[in-house]
């Protein structure tokens, strides 16, 4: 966990260098995804649309990356027990980037287990991957399955939060991080990197809004 701290806090320092200094900053954008989710997520929200387009990319292109959010909604499980043996698995799938192998073989566990959380979860976060970070209706649909399954689990909240911050409403994604932590349990060990990942992405934010204009006497 300590390391997971530090990487976070390493990643948002490089990240804010790349985003601030950088000329080719879309060009940068997979290795810095690949640190650390919160630098993905701040080119997401700071990107430049004057830039000149590039290919579009998975944000999962780089394996760190989609190994990153794999661990977190695998730490944000609930460990519903049969879940771990459709999981393993779909995860492989994933982190190859073979999100329709990850998707069929999530969907297959639900056939048996439609009532587990975990795996409306993952099947959730595996269809986000595939369309490069957007929040698609069956994404959604996934999401909101699992969170009325079970309505504490942190995971559909903080991605649909995640989703948001890529479609550029950081205030959306503040919104959803917040709930996600007013509900955690004081050790929930994904708890210190989503309180990382919004101080910075708050920090972002604060950076970005224009000077208050001076009061006139």
């Amino acid at each position: 966990m300590i390391g997971w701290i530090i990487m976070i806090g390493t990643g948002l320092v490089s990240a804010l260098a790349i985003l601030a200094f950088a000329k080719g900053r879309r060009q940068l954008w997979q290795p810095v995804a690949a640190t650390v989710v919160l630098a993905m997520a701040g080119y997401a929200w700071q990107g430049r649309p004057e830039l000149s387009s590039s290919e579009a990319q998975p944000i999962a292109a780089e394996r760190g990356a989609a190994e990153a959010l794999l661990k977190m909604r695998s730490d944000m499980d609930q460990n519903f027990g049969v879940a771990k043996m459709w999981l393993v698995t779909a995860d492989g799938f994933a982190r190859d980037g073979s999100y329709s192998a990850a998707a069929g073989y999530i969907q297959a566990g639900l056939r048996e287990h439609p009532d587990n959380p975990d795996l409306w979860s993952a099947l959730g976060l595996v269809l986000m991957l595939a369309s490069d970070g957007e929040m698609t209706p069956p994404a959604k649909l996934a999401f909101d399955k699992a969170r009325t399954l079970a309505p504490n689990l942190p995971a559909p909240d903080y991605f649909v939060g995640l989703a948001a911050l890529f479609d550029r409403k950081p205030d959306i994604t503040i919104s959803k991080w917040n709930a996600v932590l007013e509900r955690a349990t004081p050790k929930a060990k994904w708890r210190p990197a989503v309180e990382s990942q919004l101080a910075g992405l708050e920090s972002l934010l604060a950076g970005a809004a224009p000077p208050s204009p001076e009061l006139k006497n």
